[in-house]
């Protein structure tokens, strides 16, 4: 019986080990980057960010100046065939959005006279992006998987979940270096 005992222990250890190994090797995300539509405010951003299951704590950096920015244009679905005929579009990237598009812009695109007049010809409003910054954890050192960050698998589903929300524009992944 002892040796029977003995080996389920040796058994369980070994499983134990195995599982630890697979998680510290798994990809972990230690942050959003959330852009929402222009003039969403930081309490809309906080009520935003409760109704979905983010698994472990986090701090909200509002409007961040991290990055430069991100400009963008809602386009109506039948209207953004029309614009891609026009030879002096330039879209970098479109995001399908209910039965509209959205067109992201970075702050390069901003003062380029022909997309501009594009703009005004087609009765379009080109709007800043308001950037949020959800770094997850307490603040505490170390990378610890469920405190200070979370499985890329489980990050995913947080990101397409938030991208369902209208006020989203996008939600981007920030890694562990390494």
């Amino acid at each position: 019986m002892k040796k029977i005992s003995k080996a389920v222990v040796v058994f369980i250890v070994f499983l134990i080990i195995v599982v630890l190994m697979k998680q510290s090797h798994e990809v972990k995300v230690v942050d959003l980057s959330i852009q929402f539509e222009n003039e969403t405010t930081e309490p809309e951003v906080k009520a935003i960010l409760e109704n979905y299951n983010i698994p472990v704590n986090y701090t909200i950096d509002y409007n961040s100046n991290i990055s430069c920015g991100m400009y963008y244009v809602k386009v109506d679905e039948y209207k953004i065939n029309e614009l891609r005929k026009d030879e002096n579009w330039t879209s970098l990237v479109e995001i399908k959005k209910g039965n509209y598009n959205i067109i992201m812009l970075s702050a390069e695109f901003v003062p380029d006279e022909n997309f501009l007049t594009i703009l005004e010809k087609n009765n379009l409003q080109l709007k800043k992006a308001v950037v949020c910054y959800i770094h997850f954890g307490d603040g505490s050192p170390g990378w610890i998987v469920g405190k200070n960050c979370v499985l890329e698998k489980d990050a995913i589903k947080i990101k397409n979940e938030l991208e369902t929300n209208e006020k989203i524009l996008t939600v981007g992944l920030g890694y562990i270096d390494g």
